[in-house]
Formats: C-alpha cells, sequence, structure tokens
C-alpha cells in the first residue's frame, strides 16, 4: 500500500491510497486507517503527521482537514484547558497510566514524542507503534496525539507549547523530569508558557523539591505547581524495561 499525496482523509478514518497502478479507469481507493497494511516508514511518519492536523490547537498543525478525527485519538473537544503528559513512552507502562489517573484534569493529551535528554533506538513502524498504544489507552479519558511520534530527533516541549492555541496550558511529569527542568532546551519559555504544574512523586522526597519549586516560581510567579500523591509503579521505568 502507498498513500496519496497531499494527504486525503474522509470519514472517521479512511484516509485516500495512490492506485494509480490500477490503470485510468480506476475509482478512488480510500482504506481506513487502522487496517493499512505494509506501509513504509516514510508513509508512517507523513500519516502521523496529517493526522496531528485534526488536533487543531496544536501550532504545527498546517491544515484543517476534511473527516473526523477517531475517538480513540482525541477523546473530546478541547478549548478552554488542556493538559499535556509528554514522553518517549517507549514503552507505555502501568506507571505512565498511574501518573494520568492521578491527574484532576479533564483534557488530558499524551504527547508521544523524541526524549531531549535521552538516546532511543529509530522506531522502524511508527505508525503500527502509535496504534498499538492508542488501543492501550482507548478505554480511557485521555486523548492521544500522533503528530510528534516515531521522530527521531529533538523537538524540545519549549519549541511548541507556547504556541498551543488554548488559554490554559497545563503538564503532568514525573518527578525525575521536574528536578532535571533546568537541563531542558529553553525551560524559561516552558515554564512562562504554564498555568499549572503537576509533578508525581518517583525517585525524590517531597522536601527534595523546594529548591526548584523556587527556581520555577522565580520565572513564573503565577504558576500553581501541585504534586500529587505517591503511587505504587513508581519504581517502574521504561529504560529499565527496554534492556530486559
Amino acid at each position: 500500500m502507498h498513500l496519496l499525496y497531499p494527504l486525503e482523509f474522509q470519514n472517521c478514518l479512511e484516509v485516500r491510497l495512490d492506485n494509480k497502478n490500477l490503470g485510468p479507469n480506476h475509482q478512488d481507493l480510500w482504506c481506513d486507517i487502522y487496517e493499512l497494511k505494509d506501509l513504509n516508514q516514510l508513509d508512517q511518519m507523513n500519516l502521523l503527521i496529517g493526522l496531528g492536523d485534526f488536533f487543531t490547537f496544536m501550532p504545527v498543525s498546517s491544515s484543517t482537514p476534511n473527516g473526523k478525527i477517531k475517538p480513540e485519538f482525541l477523546k473530546q473537544e478541547i478549548k478552554e484547558s488542556v493538559t499535556f503528559f509528554g514522553g518517549s513512552f517507549f514503552p507505555f507502562h502501568p506507571g505512565h497510566l498511574s501518573c494520568l489517573d492521578l491527574c484532576p484534569e479533564k483534557n488530558i493529551v499524551v504527547v508521544p514524542d523524541c526524549n531531549q535528554l535521552k538516546e532511543l533506538p529509530e522506531k522502524m513502524n511508527p505508525f503500527l507503534d502509535f496504534v498499538e498504544l492508542s488501543k492501550t489507552l482507548k478505554e480511557t479519558s485521555y486523548s492521544l496525539y500522533p503528530g510528534f511520534f516515531g521522530r527521531n530527533k529533538p523537538n524540545p516541549t519549549s519549541h511548541w507549547l507556547p504556541n498551543v492555541k488554548i488559554p490554559e496550558i497545563n503538564f503532568l511529569m514525573g518527578d525525575d523530569s521536574f528536578m532535571n527542568l533546568f537541563k531542558w532546551t529553553e525551560p524559561e519559555k516552558f515554564i512562562k508558557a504554564l498555568t499549572k504544574l503537576y509533578v508525581v512523586p518517583r525517585l525524590f522526597l517531597v522536601h527534595e523539591y523546594s529548591e526548584q519549586i523556587k527556581r520555577v516560581k522565580d520565572l513564573n510567579p503565577k504558576i500553581r505547581i501541585i504534586i500529587l500523591p505517591d503511587h505504587p509503579y513508581k519504581n517502574i521505568s521504561s529504560t529499565k524495561l527496554r534492556t530486559k
């Protein structure tokens, strides 16, 4: 199978295929994205970027595609407030789900992305991996953004998050990410764009957060930093799971 460019979608969700080899009298050929087979890596990457355009509040949205996004990806319309949960999720594990379940926000969007502080192996089948992740989250209320998935180059959060077209932008992260926040690319841009920052205990004790909280609030005095409760999966690590 090969996709037809520029990408076209219809219904919920079918993508138009390139079937020019069938001759001049062929009919348009459409395929549900869950039934796509044998796509090359470039088609998979472009399909994920195209699906990301349905998340019109994201700054990288390049167009408003026809059709409707599958509810497994965008669970509800998001207008006033959004909370992002980013990470490589390679693999996604119960610790990630615990972080999501602890967060009290309603409009949570999981953003699989390339971790700027970690070297990860290249995803050879990014679209298929994304579909598997969407199945994991299918029975939850958490939306899943496809636009960055499978990228194997740095994509700093500070380059896209400040330009999200939603009035209130929040972020959910583990305390290891929180304590390393000033190692991120342009952390001040990221911090100043946030209304709330949710931190899930993982590697540190709560009293160890004090200095980092002060540094963050020095950059954004209005930010609310909410420390969430402990959870039983905090010692699970994607890195450890990959090396087993």
